[in-house]
């Protein structure tokens, strides 16, 4: 129905808040059902970016909750972080930029996963979250070429081998990435 948005600088905050009517979505047993009265979501957010000489932290924070939480399954907290570091060598041919993401979100009877109907449908046997996802990066930039190192779920382990987003699909595990980027003139 509205929403509220303020920004200032690297501020951004806002509300947002959406009226649903006849909601089709699949029920515990997989099967189509429709809530024929209208029910409320209700969003409020904040991101701040924050710049310290070449040190940058990006925030995000979300909170969440439905009027009907019966058959519209969100997670109350979701929050992003990204902290990094930007260093130009070389006099300026050559920049780096290592980091460290986190991604996090507190349990909730998240939506099971049908592979036949290849659709979500209700579940409240299973509540996964609470657990931090982290990954750690380097970017380095030589001219036109762009390089990155990323190690996945870096946690992976370290804090139990229950992360799941989806019941009964377990997360990957720790996973190293590679990858190049050239720009070549035309």
């Amino acid at each position: 129905i509205g929403s509220i948005d303020y920004r200032y600088k690297k501020l951004h905050a806002g509300v947002r808040y959406n009226l649903i009517k006849n909601y089709t979505y699949l029920d515990k047993s997989a099967q189509a059902s429709q809530f024929g009265e209208s029910f409320s979501v209700l969003q409020a957010f904040l991101r701040k970016d924050f710049r310290i000489w070449n040190l940058g932290i990006d925030n995000t924070l979300m909170f969440q909750t439905s009027s009907k939480k019966d058959i519209l399954h969100l997670p109350d907290f979701i929050a992003h972080v990204n902290i990094y570091y930007t260093q130009e060598l070389f006099r300026g041919a050559t920049t780096i930029h290592p980091g460290i993401e986190a991604f996090y979100n507190t349990a909730y009877y998240a939506d099971a996963y049908m592979p036949a109907l290849k659709s979500f449908y209700l579940q409240d046997e299973l509540k996964p979250g609470n657990y931090a996802y982290i990954d750690v990066y380097l970017t380095i930039k030589i001219k036109r070429a762009r390089i990155f190192f990323k190690y996945s779920h870096a946690n992976a382990g370290l804090m139990g081998y229950d992360y799941f987003m989806v019941p009964n699909y377990p997360q990957k595990d720790g996973s190293f990435k590679l990858g190049l980027s050239w720009m070549f003139y035309d």
